[in-house]
Formats: structure tokens, sequence, C-alpha cells
């Protein structure tokens, strides 16, 4: 049934993503509108609390940029599409600094390299070691140390960087919008390798987080493969398909891998466009099950689950161990969900008109919600030290508990 309705609305998420108050197009041989469900009646058992909010900047205009703020000991960095990048304390959301990418380059560079219509900041919040990193709208990859938002180096990128760089003590690893990971030297940018992959003629919009595991790099793509990089010269160990391409069209034969991938435990969850949510055993590079799904933003876990946030907004639990399914939500249809997270006992997520749900672990009830953004929240939540964070599209950032 997932496939039958996303098949009716790919060329829309190819185009645009996903519109967010309907999917439509515009002549007699485009897609008809599928609306948004209104929100369910819920009996809230906990309430949601703004401990602070603070406006980082504007909005991105590009539904693929999604800047999730990123949390490392007592702060909190966010960054703008517009290009302001904000340190704060995370108990009161207190400025530590604060800076604009336009201080890193010259007039001439920002002439030549920045488009007045496009984002400045594309990509990011990454951070690790005294580092923080952005992908730039002129195809750079920006370091900025951690302590005073000081320029550290910034290096070129093969294109565009869509997802949050990945800072490990001795290596800067980014994923770009052509298919490659590429791995820099934390200390002056210079780039040490780089990892080609094969992609199809016809992507959407996005990729997926690489993740840094030991002495590898773990990197899914838009052919709907995963693959094990070394972290030190970026050889592939083994690379295991997801999503399966059919179809006779391009449109139809999308397997892409954009959302969030997650690793626990030695064991990688991955989910695909328009294929499947897999489980995979990194020691032995085995497939433990597979179940057909279809991802846009990817998977969560928690209480021994793996959760999805299908492409039509159903939210769908998994045993994590077997892949059998323990409950399902569909209430929240067509409302753009974002990957969710977990807060405790809780799984939490936000839709394109920016309300936080907070749903059960144990059986996908809803439990509470709040509006966070009237523009909606795109930007996947961050779950950390108790509290949730989310970057609305107004470009404001808010944090949160539960009581």
């Amino acid at each position: 049934m997932i496939r039958l309705v996303l098949r009716t609305v790919t060329a829309v998420l190819v185009l645009g993503m996903i519109s967010s108050c309907g999917w439509f197009g515009g002549d007699d041989n485009a897609p008809e509108e599928i609306e948004p469900n209104p929100l369910p009646k819920i009996a809230e058992e906990v309430k949601v609390d703004v401990i602070w909010n603070r406006k980082i900047g504007d909005g991105a205009g590009d539904r693929a940029i999604r800047l999730s703020p990123v949390v490392v000991g007592g702060r909190v960095f966010a960054a703008s599409a517009n290009g302001n990048i904000r340190a704060m304390t995370t108990d009161t959301g207190r400025e530590i600094w604060s800076v604009k990418v336009e201080d890193f380059y010259t007039k001439e560079e920002m002439a030549n390299g920045f488009s007045k219509k496009l984002d400045v900041i594309t990509g990011g919040v990454g951070a690790g070691g005294d580092l923080i990193a952005v992908g730039t709208g002129s195809g750079d990859l920006l370091a900025l140390n951690q302590s005073d938002g000081s320029f550290a180096w910034k290096a070129p990128a093969s294109s565009e960087i869509l997802a949050p760089p990945q800072i490990d003590n001795d290596v800067v690893v980014v994923q770009t919008i052509d298919g490659k990971v590429a791995a820099y030297d934390p200390y002056d940018g210079t780039r040490r390798w780089i990892y080609t992959s094969n992609i199809p003629s016809l992507t959407l919009r996005g990729t997926a987080t690489p993740i840094i595991y030991g002495e590898i790099v773990i990197a899914a793509f838009s052919s709907g493969r995963v693959s094990l990089l070394s972290k030190d010269q970026g050889l592939a160990g083994f690379d295991q398909r997801v999503g399966v391409a059919q179809g006779a069209s391009d449109l139809e034969r999308l397997v892409d891998i954009d959302g969030s991938i997650v690793l626990e435990s030695d064991r990688l969850y991955v989910a695909s466009f328009q294929g499947r949510v897999v489980a995979i055993d990194l020691a032995s590079g085995r497939m433990l099950w597979a179940e057909e799904a279809s991802s846009i933003s990817g998977v969560g876990v928690g209480f021994g689950n793996v959760y999805l946030a299908a492409a039509d907004s159903q939210v769908i639990a998994y045993n994590a161990n077997d892949g059998r399914e323990v409950w399902r939500e569909d209430s929240l249809l067509y409302r753009d969900i974002n990957s969710p997270v977990t807060v405790g006992s809780y799984l939490a997520f936000t839709d394109f008109e920016g309300y936080l749900h907070l749903m059960a672990q144990s059986d996908g009830r809803f439990v509470g919600r709040r509006r966070v953004d009237s523009g909606g929240v795109r930007a996947p939540l961050v779950s950390e030290g108790g509290r949730l964070y989310a970057m609305g599209n107004g470009g404001s950032l808010t944090a949160m508990e539960i009581r």
C-alpha cells in the first residue's frame, strides 16, 4: 500500500522533495493533490516546556537544507541558512560567540562564490575535537574553532555539502551530493582521500550523513548501497545493497538513502526510498533482516526497536533483533515528518506545520504535542541530556524539556 501511494507522488518528490501544504502538480498530467491528515486528537500525558528560544538567522529557502544544531560539552552550536553561526550555553541559551560566514571570505570571493538567490550555509553543523564545520554555498568545507568561532581553515569540496560534516580527533569526513565521500586533515584542511560511488542519473536532492566508527567510515548513497570505508585511506571494505531498484522509469527506480542511518551495538540500521529497512551486522557485513519500506528521513532506535519515519509519514516500530513489526501509527499521513529521536521513554519528531509529536516507545500512543515553529521544522531534532533541540524553518532554535 505504501508503494502504491508513493508512485503517485514520486515526480513531486524529485522536483521539490515534498510540498509542505499538500502534494500537487501544475498541469493535467501531474499527480493528484494529496492533503495531509489533520492533527489527531490526543490525551496528553506529558507537557513539553520551552526552556529557551534564540533567533539564529533566516530560514532556508531550499527544502533540502536541514541545519540541525549540535551539542558538545554544555554548548550548542547552530547555523542559519543565511550564514550565521552561533555558540550558546545549553542551560540558558546565553550566547558565547557569534560569527557570519561572510567574515571568512573576501568581497570578491563572496561575489563570485555565492549567489544572492541561494543559501550561504547548506550543510551542518558538525563538531569534534575543538572544531565545528559547515558546508557553504560556495562549495567549501568551512572549519571554525569551537572556543571562540575563529577561522581554522576552509577547503573546496567536490560538490554541494547538504549533510553535517563528521569530525573525529584525526579526520573530518564529508559527503557531497555527487556521490563522493572525502576525508580532510583536521589541522589544516588538507584532503587526505576521496571515495567515489556510482550514482543514478536521477536522484532525490539530499544525502545521508556518514558515521565515523572506530577505524571505519560508514556511508550510504543514492544508489541504495551502504559502504564501509577505511578511515585512513578511504578504501572500501564491503558494500551492501539496501534499496533494490524496480520499475521501468528512472522515477520508479529511485532508491536513495538520504535520511538518518543509525549504529547501535555493532548493528547498522538503514532505510531507503522505495526500498527496504534493514539491519546489518558490521562485524560480518551480513544482513540480519530486511523489510519492504520507504523512507526519505530515515530511522531512529530505542527500547529494542527500530523506528521508521515512512515516506508517507507513517511511523513504524520494528523489533531490532528480527525485524518483526511491533506497532504502526498512520494518523499523521502526508504530514512530512522527519526522522524520530528518542528522549527518555518517548519518541519525538516534527512535521511540516512545526508540531513536535511525542509517542510512547512501547506502543506508539501519542503522549504529548507542542507547536515549535508555525513555518515548520524540517531539520531533524537533536536529543541530548534529556533535552530536545529543534531548529525551525524560520531560523530559530528552541530548547525543550518533557515534564
